[in-house]
C-alpha cells in the first residue's frame, strides 16, 4: 500500500486537522461532547461503518472509553444529546441495539469533511 502522504507533509497534515476540529468544536451548531463520550462515539461509528449491530453490553465492554457504568453513562449522555438512539431487538425485547441517529451521521461527516480539507494542499 503506498502512502498517500509523504513523511515532512504527515505532521503538517494533521496539526492542520487538529486546528480545523479545534475551530469545528467551537461552532454552536456542533454538539459538545466531552473527551470519554467522543471516544466512545469514535468506537460506535468504526464498529457501525463495519456494519456491527452493537448491543449495550457490548457498548459498556468497550474498554477505551471506560469503566462498564462509566461507559452506560456516557451512552445516556450521547442519547440526550441525540448522538445515538437505542433499539430493542425484534426477537428478545431485552436486547437493546445502539444505533446512530442523524446528528451522529452529519457529525461524522464534518469530521470527514475537515479531514478532506487538512489533506489537501495549500
Amino acid at each position: 500500500m503506498s502512502n498517500p502522504c509523504p513523511k515532512p507533509e504527515a505532521a503538517s497534515t494533521f496539526l492542520r486537522f487538529v486546528n480545523l476540529l479545534h475551530a469545528i468544536r467551537q461552532l454552536p451548531s456542533f454538539p459538545t461532547l466531552d473527551p470519554v463520550e467522543e471516544r466512545l462515539l469514535h468506537e460506535l461509528g468504526a464498529l457501525w461503518h463495519e456494519g456491527q449491530k452493537v448491543t449495550v453490553l457490548q457498548a459498556m465492554e468497550l474498554g477505551a472509553a471506560g469503566s462498564s457504568s462509566t461507559v452506560h453513562r456516557r451512552l445516556k449522555g450521547l442519547r440526550r444529546k441525540g448522538m445515538i438512539d437505542l433499539k430493542a431487538d425484534d426477537v428478545d425485547g431485552r436486547v437493546r441495539y445502539v444505533v446512530s441517529t442523524a446528528e451522529a451521521t452529519h457529525y461524522f461527516q464534518k469530521l470527514g469533511q475537515f479531514m478532506c480539507e487538512a489533506t489537501s494542499k495549500r
